[in-house]
């Protein structure tokens, strides 16, 4: 079956395994996300079009038939309705912005995998394929080792020189990614019967570069990617491969492979990564400090596992619905969380068996489970077939790596390639071998079936054209993303009417996402229009009403309309205060947002009420909850006590210039008290840090006029 419209799905099918690792876009507000994920949903939308169109034009000879087919769209079917009965479908069907992985994305991997299984037919075809993901890799690593080498020739906002993230934009997918690949192209060395000697080495010594890349990002979860990709293909060679000697070898392959293990884990500091992930201690002082202890981020992990087991008690059929984990860390969160997870609003359960049972439930966890047990089975069932057993590995890496990663588009399109790698070959034509395009109907003449043809191929073009249509309109999605990023920029730098300007922009262009109201409601800050501001934090708050932090800009932005003299904004300041806390009540900040509102409205008592509760839940020495319990505190008429409290924050934030303001609070207290000669030294030591800091001479005037207040 050969026609140019397979030519271009096979050309598309490169193209997508291609540019979907690489591409990024440092112009938009999420550079590696969102790009990934438009340019992965344009191409799906086209690939979608040809496989209408070549199905309309060969009609079911096209179509193949496989038990993992079934499988596959049943999981689709399964997040298809938990999306419509999730807690925010929208979320459901677009996905939370930073990630993206809402059931578009999912029926973009099932499009992926159809076109691996329908369109790749010949051995030329599959190397074209093959050969794109490793071309694409050779990139990924240069500039992996272009970060090590502290020649990133892009800046961001970490650092890539000690774990590379490379092309992919987080080191742990980077390291999910070169795990797979690891995987297959080592499969492919060992079982590409026809390849010469010269080729093999070489796809050897690629598998070592991959391997290399994979340490330097220092990622434990990798290694179990490896082992257990590794552990299915001696396996499979064990129990299926026809060669008695190469089954013996796997003994020997298998000590090796433990061996290099070994030095990994021992000579490597992922290795001491990975051994210090429990640290045993003991304690002669019967503190409680002896046992085991985990390390800092295997204990976040497990904090959003204890979320997503939340999630799935209180909804155990569909979840919560695809990419809504989101919704419920506020919930889920509790009073003693690690730091990095006490005041984040984390979007992944960093894990597939985690994220897909908390957002598609235990019907979703098991319809997923159902795609690899029927692929692995077919495998099997396959005997030797060196690309099935290629995709295998693949796909067991993936799952092994993925257990404890955070779910990214970057890399979620490679369980789809190994899915389909195995369709490929394990599927059967459907209806028999014999093209039904190839025989002519009874009754008509040629003249009738040439026209019948081309009307067909006819249609499958405008099928065709319509998707590329379709798939233009990610452009807006985009453009509204650069017009965020612009913004952000724009009013970083003082250009206020500008910065609103391209927030309206990204808000028309992509109106459902909060962050771009949010964007918005910044800029009409920045500009002075408060009441502006207002509404877009509101519109901002009422997309997102799980996220604090839009409801604690709406809560400021009232307070704020009500410090320029709008009485009526008191009460909602406070109402929307009060609900910030009731949705996130184990988080410092909006604890931290509730004082800073009661203060600005005149209770005090409530404002210290609240500044306390966030000293006790934060972690982070946050300088604005000990600035609002200082100023608090002089405000209730306790000066005493807001000098004790400044000097308790001075005490454990590290940076000199980010205490300033606290500086400030603790030489007016000082003064409030009676400590005038305290308070001015206190000044001329600001003043030392930072010369002209203009709060510290202004309230120097102050006290030399004994007006302090």
């Amino acid at each position: 079956m050969s026609s140019r419209l397979r030519t271009l799905g096979v050309v598309l099918l490169c193209g997508k395994v291609a540019l979907i690792p690489l591409f990024f876009d440092r112009t938009a507000d999420v550079p590696f996300s969102v790009a990934k994920a438009l340019l992965s949903h344009a191409l799906a939308y086209v690939l979608l079009g040809v496989l209408v169109a070549l199905a309309i034009r060969f009609g079911r000879s096209f179509l193949t038939r496989s038990p993992l087919h079934v499988a596959v769209l049943t999981f689709l079917g399964v997040n298809a309705i938990a999306s419509v009965f999730a807690v925010d479908p929208q979320l459901a069907f677009y996905g939370t912005h930073p990630r993206m992985l809402g059931l578009g994305t999912i029926a973009d991997g099932v499009i992926l995998y159809f076109a691996f299984v329908l369109l790749v037919r010949t051995r030329r075809e599959a190397l074209a394929v093959g050969s794109s993901i490793l071309a694409s890799s050779v990139i990924v690593l240069i500039y992996a080792t272009l970060q090590l080498a502290e020649r990133d020739p892009f800046e961001w906002n970490v650092s890539g020189s000690v774990r590379p993230f490379s092309t992919l934009g987080q080191t742990t997918s980077l390291a999910e990614y070169l795990a797979v690949l690891f995987i297959g192209a080592l499969a492919l060395a060992a079982f590409g019967l026809t390849l010469r000697r010269a080729f093999r080495v070489g796809v050897i010594v690629f598998a070592l570069a991959l391997f290399a890349g994979l340490l330097a990002t220092q990622t434990r979860s990798a290694l179990l990617g490896v082992v257990t990709g590794g552990a299915l293909l001696l396996a499979l060679v064990w129990t299926g491969h026809p060669d008695r000697r190469t089954r013996l070898a796997t003994i020997g392959g298998a000590l090796a492979a433990a061996v290099g293990l070994a030095a990994v884990l021992l000579l490597t500091p992922l290795g001491a990564r990975v051994l210090s992930t429990v640290d045993l201690s003991v304690s002669a002082e019967g503190d409680g400090s002896t046992g085991p202890r985990l390390e800092q981020s295997a204990d976040v992990r497990l904090a959003f596992y204890r979320m997503a087991l939340g999630i799935v008690r209180e909804r155990p059929i569909f979840g919560y619905g695809p990419d809504n984990f989101v919704i419920g860390v506020p919930t889920y969160r509790t009073a003693a969380e690690p730091f990095e997870v006490q005041q984040s609003l984390e979007t992944s359960a960093h894990g597939w068996l985690s994220q897909i049972a908390a957002t598609s439930g235990l019907v979703g966890l098991g319809a997923f489970l159902a795609m690899v047990i029927a692929a692995l089975v077919l495998t099997v069932r396959a005997g030797f077939r060196p690309v099935a057993w290629l995709g295998a590995g693949m796909l067991a890496a993936f799952l092994g790596a993925g257990l404890t990663t955070v779910d990214e588009l970057g890399t979620g399109w490679l369980f789809w390639t190994g899915l389909g790698t195995i369709g490929v070959v394990t599927s059967r034509p459907w209806p028999s071998d014999t093209s039904a395009s190839e025989s002519r109907p009874r009754g008509r003449g040629p003249a009738d079936y040439t026209q019948g043809q081309r009307l067909l191929s006819n249609v499958g073009y405008v099928v065709v054209a319509l998707t590329v249509l379709l798939a233009l309109t990610t452009w807006n999605a985009l453009d509204a993303s650069h017009s965020a990023q612009a913004s952000l920029q724009a009013r970083l730098a003082g250009r206020n009417q500008q910065a609103i300007d391209l927030a309206l922009r990204a808000t028309n262009a992509d109106p459902r996402r909060a962050a771009y109201w949010d964007t918005l409601g910044l800029a009409y800050v920045g500009g002075d229009r408060v009441t502006d501001a207002v509404a877009a934090f509101r519109r901002a708050s009422d997309l997102a009403p799980y996220d604090f932090r839009y409801s604690g800009d709406l809560a400021r932005a009232y307070a704020q309309a009500f410090q320029k003299g709008d009485r009526s904004a008191s009460q909602p300041a406070r109402d929307v205060a009060e609900r910030v806390v009731k949705v996130d009540p184990n988080n410092p900040l909006t604890h931290l947002t509730r004082a800073v509102v009661m203060q600005v409205t005149g209770d005090l008592p409530e404002g210290l009420r609240s500044a306390e509760r966030a000293l006790e839940l934060d972690q982070s020495h946050n300088r604005d909850i000990f600035l609002t319990a200082t100023q608090v505190l002089i405000g209730l008429g306790r000066p005493a006590d807001g000098v004790e409290m400044a000097r308790r924050g001075i005490a454990v934030i590290p940076d000199p210039r980010n205490q300033l303001p606290l500086r400030v609070e603790l030489a007016r207290g000082l003064a409030l008290n009676g400590q005038i000669i305290e308070a001015l030294k206190e000044i001329d030591a600001l003043l030392a840090i930072q010369p002209g800091y203009a709060p510290a001479q202004q309230l120097r005037t102050q006290i030399q006029a004994g007006v302090v207040r």
